[in-house]
C-alpha cells in the first residue's frame, strides 16, 4: 500500500465512510451523503490505485479531482495537534487590587466593576512549526516554531516552559467543563470571531508569526548577510579587475584600429561592458540572503485561567479591560496595545477615545487641552495654521472668514498679513534705542569724621581639610520612556555570554549576547535603545587565544557595564548548564565549554582569518 492509498483510504474511514478492499488493489467505498456532496461524487463507488480490467472502477491518482478535494479538506482543518495543561490552582482573589498594582496607567487608573466576578475560562496557545530555509549562494535548512496566544495575537512568554507543561492528550473535568474566552484583539475586518481557532484568527496568527520568527532570526540573517557581503565584495573586486583590463586593452586596440576593424573593436568593447554588468548582477543575486518559511503543522495548546473585568478610567475617558491571572505562571498578564498588538511592559497610555497604547503608539499630543490620542486616532488631530503645532478638534478654532483653523494663543492671525498666516518664524523689528541716561548732579561733599575702633577680631579656628570624595559615576542621559538601569545580569553558557541591563521590577532594557562561532569567530548582537544607531551589533571579534580569552570577554563586559554608568558592584554572574533550566549562580566571572576548548579557538581564528583578513 502506497502513500496515497493509505491517505484517501484513511481519511473516507475517517470522514464516517466503509471501506472494504473487493478484490487486488480495488477497494468497495460507501460514504455518507454530507462527504459524498462535499467532494462532488457518488456515495457508493469502487476505486483502485493501480490499473486493472475491470470496468466501473474509478483509479485515482495525485491529479484526480476527488484526490485533490480530499487534500484540500486536509489542509484547512483547524489543528495538527491538540495537548492540554491540566490540574492547575484557579483560586486566585481580587484580581483588580492585583491590576491595579501591577498595571502602570500615565494618565489613569484602574477601578473594579459593578457586580462583576472572577470567571474561569478556556484559553488556548497556537504552536506554528515551520520549515526554514536560508538561501544564499549555499542553502541550509532548519526547523523552527511560534508559540502565539490565540486570545491576544502576541508570542506567548516563557513559550518552552507552557509547551514543557502540555502533557496531557485530553482535558480533565474542570478544563472540559470551562467555556472558551473571548477574544481580546481584531482579525481582519468584520465581525469579531468567538471561537479562538476560526480560519480568520489563524490566518492572522500565521501572518505574525511569521513576523515573530523573522525577529528571532534577524540576527543570524543580518550576520549571514554581513558574510555573504564580504565575499560578494571579493568577487566583485576580481570580476572588476579581470574586465577593466579587458577594457583597457580593447580601448587601446580601438585608438590605433581603422576602417571596419574599429567597428569590430567597438562591437566587443559594448559587448564586454554588457557582460559585466551580467556579472555583477549574477553575483549579487548570488550573495542575497533569503528566507523561505513553509507551514509544516500546528498545535493546539489549551489551559484554564481567571478573567475578570475591570474599568480603565479618566477624567473624562473610560474603558473595558481584561485582567487574567495566568495560575501555569502564577502572574498577571499585561495589557495589549491597541495600535501595534503587542504586550504593554512599561507605561500604558489611555486615548481620548478608550484605546490603550505604547507611549511609543501616541500621536502628538494637543498643544491647548493636552488630551491623548494613540495613531489609529491621529485624524483627529491637525495643526495651528499659524504655529503648526499639534491641535486636536475639539481644540481647533475655526475662523469665520478665511475659514482656517487656529489655537486658542494665535486665535485672529490667521490671515493678519494680507491673507495669510502670521509668519512667527520671521525675525521681529530690531527695539528702539533706549534714551540715553541725563548725567546725574555729584553729591555735595560731606565732612570726614574719624571712623570708631574696630574691637579686635579673634582668632579664627582651623577647619580640617576637606575630606576627598570620589568622582560620582556619570550616567547616560536615557532616551524618553526607557526606565534608568539598575543592575547587571550575565549569563554564562558553554558558548555564548550574555549580559542584561535591567531596570526596577526586572525590567529589560538591553542585552548584548558574545556567541562563539567555529566557523567566522565571536558574533555580537545587541539589542538595546540605540536600536539601529547601535555599533557593537553585527560586529564579529577574532577570539584571543586560551590564556586571555576571558580578559578579552571581561574586557567587553566592562565596556558594556560603563556604558550605562553602573558600578561593578552592580554586577551579578549567572551559569547556564542546560538549555531550557534556570541558571545557578557564580561568585566571579568563569569561562567553561567551548570557550575552554583550544581546538574550537584555533579553528574560529583561523575561520577569522580566512573571512576578514
Amino acid at each position: 500500500m502506497n502513500e496515497l492509498e493509505t491517505f484517501v483510504t484513511g481519511y473516507m474511514e475517517q470522514a464516517g465512510g466503509l471501506v472494504e478492499q473487493a478484490g487486488y488493489g480495488i477497494y468497495e467505498v460507501l460514504l455518507p451523503d454530507e462527504a459524498a456532496e462535499r467532494w462532488h461524487t457518488a456515495a457508493y463507488q469502487q476505486i483502485a490505485f493501480t490499473a486493472v480490467p475491470e470496468e466501473n472502477v474509478t483509479r485515482l491518482g495525485y491529479n484526480h479531482p476527488l484526490v485533490e478535494q480530499i487534500a484540500a479538506e486536509a489542509r484547512a482543518q483547524t489543528a495538527s495537534t491538540q495537548a492540554y495543561i491540566n490540574e492547575l490552582r484557579l483560586d486566585k482573589k481580587e484580581l483588580d487590587k492585583l491590576a491595579a498594582s501591577g498595571w502602570v496607567i500615565a494618565n489613569g487608573r484602574v477601578r473594579p466593576k459593578r457586580r462583576a466576578a472572577i470567571a474561569r475560562a478556556r484559553s488556548a496557545y497556537v504552536r506554528f512549526n515551520f520549515k526554514a530555509a536560508l538561501l544564499s549562494d549555499e542553502k541550509e535548512e532548519r526547523l523552527v516554531s511560534a508559540l502565539l496566544d490565540a486570545h491576544t495575537g502576541c508570542p506567548a512568554a516563557d513559550a518552552a516552559f507552557i509547551e514543557n507543561r502540555a502533557t496531557a492528550a485530553a482535558p480533565d473535568t474542570v478544563l472540559r467543563s470551562l467555556p472558551v474566552a473571548p477574544l481580546r484583539w481584531q482579525p481582519g475586518s468584520g465581525r469579531p470571531p468567538q471561537n479562538p481557532l476560526d480560519q480568520r484568527v489563524l490566518e492572522a496568527l500565521l501572518d505574525r508569526a511569521k513576523t515573530a520568527v523573522l525577529q528571532e532570526m534577524s540576527g543570524r540573517l543580518d550576520r549571514l548577510q554581513s558574510r555573504m557581503n564580504r565575499f560578494r565584495e571579493l568577487d566583485e573586486a576580481r570580476l572588476t579587475e579581470y574586465y577593466d583590463e579587458l577594457e583597457r586593452d580593447l580601448q587601446t586596440r580601438l585608438s590605433r584600429a581603422v576602417g571596419s576593424r574599429r567597428d569590430s573593436l567597438a562591437d566587443k568593447l559594448e559587448t564586454v561592458k554588457t557582460e559585466r554588468a551580467r556579472k555583477l548582477d549574477n553575483i549579487a543575486e548570488r550573495y542575497r540572503v533569503r528566507l523561505d518559511l513553509t507551514l509544516l503543522n500546528l498545535k493546539v495548546i489549551w489551559q484554564p485561567k481567571l478573567l475578570l473585568p475591570v474599568s480603565v478610567e479618566s477624567r473624562a475617558v473610560k474603558t473595558n479591560a481584561y485582567t487574567v491571572w495566568d495560575p501555569l505562571r502564577h502572574q498577571l498578564e499585561p495589557l495589549i496595545c491597541a495600535v501595534c498588538g503587542q504586550p504593554i511592559r512599561q507605561r500604558a497610555w489611555l486615548c481620548h477615545n478608550g484605546h490603550l497604547a505604547h507611549e511609543e503608539c501616541l500621536a502628538p499630543g494637543c498643544v491647548d487641552c493636552k488630551r491623548v490620542f494613540c495613531r489609529q486616532c491621529a485624524d483627529e488631530v491637525g495643526e495651528c495654521a499659524v504655529c503648526h503645532q499639534p491641535l486636536c478638534r475639539f481644540s481647533r478654532i475655526a475662523c469665520p472668514e478665511c475659514g482656517r483653523g487656529t489655537c486658542q494663543a494665535h486665535q485672529g492671525m490667521c490671515h493678519a498679513d494680507e491673507g495669510k498666516p502670521v509668519d512667527l518664524t520671521a525675525q521681529s523689528e530690531a527695539p528702539p534705542p533706549e534714551p540715553e541716561a541725563k548725567p546725574q548732579m555729584k553729591p555735595a561733599v560731606q565732612p570726614q569724621t574719624k571712623p570708631a575702633a574696630k574691637p579686635p577680631r579673634r582668632a579664627a579656628k582651623k577647619s580640617p581639610p576637606p575630606r576627598k570624595r570620589k568622582p560620582a559615576v556619570k550616567r547616560p542621559q536615557m532616551p524618553k520612556g526607557v526606565p534608568r538601569p539598575q543592575r547587571i545580569e550575565v549569563v554564562v553558557s558553554s558558548e555564548a555570554v550574555a549580559a542584561f541591563v535591567l531596570a526596577s521590577r526586572e525590567r529589560q532594557i538591553a542585552v548584548r549576547i558574545w556567541e562563539l562561532d567555529p566557523e567566522s569567530g565571536i558574533l555580537i548582537s545587541c539589542e538595546c535603545e540605540k536600536k539601529t544607531a547601535c555599533q557593537a551589533d553585527g560586529m564579529i571579534m577574532r577570539p584571543s587565544d586560551l590564556l586571555t580569552i576571558k580578559d578579552q570577554l571581561w574586557q567587553e563586559i566592562t565596556s558594556f557595564r560603563q556604558e550605562y554608568g553602573l558600578p561593578p558592584k552592580k554586577m551579578k554572574f549567572n551559569r547556564l548548564l542546560l538549555p531550557g533550566q534556570p541558571p545557578s549562580p557564580m561568585r566571579s566571572f568563569r569561562l567553561f565549554g567551548l570557550w575552554q576548548d583550544e581546538a574550537t579557538l584555533v579553528e574560529a581564528r583561523a575561520g577569522f582569518d580566512r573571512a576578514y583578513w
